[in-house]
């Protein structure tokens, strides 16, 4: 089983889902994204077809030792997941929270912001407490060890610049997820947060309507981040993936 994370995120974010399905019996692997973790400053460079290329190669090295292969993508990280089940044979797919879109009408601006704005520094928009778990985990996403006490590492993080065509990149896998959505012929199940603010529950339903008839799709409580924060939501979902599981079949 393969886990691929969201944006701006890492492997970590999901750990507590790969510790929940390995107590349940499955090998469960984990992509690092271009781009991302100690790799954040080529994210400038990145296009989205790398991420997509990135767990492609994966799967190729997982299928020689397992069987079968399920791939699980969060939030970014199920619209790099629904693009590749397109591309390249897997035997389920499982979309957590997944990526469409973003509201607003500047997000489809992009193409036009970034070459008038190439950066901008998100945490000048934001009002970030240092002194927030859930904060300093984020922070600690893209930089692995920072001293987030050091008032100079925070004066860093203030002035952070995150390129605008990485968003753009975002937007992209988004609208070809959904594009490709209709011919999507691996097995499918979704799983959505009720209380999601930061991916629309109504755009993922969207995206369901827009999957094969039958597609299930599973709400649970809890925000976002659930799998990190809500040990309930998680458990939940885990049960959801596990009876998912138990109707793929295996190849011979």
């Amino acid at each position: 089983m393969l886990l691929v994370h969201g944006f701006p995120g890492t492997p970590a974010e999901l750990r507590p889902l790969a510790d929940s399905l390995h107590a349940a019996g499955w090998t469960v692997d984990a992509v690092l994204l271009p781009g991302f973790g100690s790799d954040f400053p080529t994210l400038q460079q990145r296009r989205y077809t790398d991420w997509i290329n990135a767990v492609e190669t994966r799967l190729d090295y997982l299928r020689q030792t397992q069987q079968p292969v399920l791939l699980v993508g969060f939030s970014m990280g199920a619209a790099v997941s629904l693009n590749v089940a397109q591309r390249t044979a897997v035997d389920g797919l499982v979309l957590i929270n997944p990526f469409t879109r973003l509201g607003g009408a500047l997000f489809g601006l992009l193409p036009i912001i970034k070459r008038i704005i190439p950066q901008f520094e998100p945490f000048k928009l934001l009002k970030v407490d240092f002194n927030s778990p859930e904060v300093r985990e984020n922070i600690q996403q893209f930089m692995p060890g920072a001293d987030l006490n050091d008032p100079e590492v925070q004066a860093i993080v203030l002035s952070l610049k995150l390129p605008t065509n990485a968003l753009d990149q975002l937007r992209l896998v988004g609208q070809s997820a959904t594009r490709l959505a209709p011919r999507l012929q691996t097995p499918t199940l979704v799983i959505q947060a009720r209380e999601d603010k930061t991916v629309n529950p109504a755009y993922t339903r969207e995206l369901v309507a827009r999957l094969p008839a039958g597609t299930p799709l599973v709400e649970v409580p809890g925000d976002h981040n659930f799998i990190r924060y809500e040990p309930a939501a998680l458990a939940e979902a885990v049960q959801h993936i596990l009876t998912f599981t138990r109707q793929i079949p295996t190849r011979q």
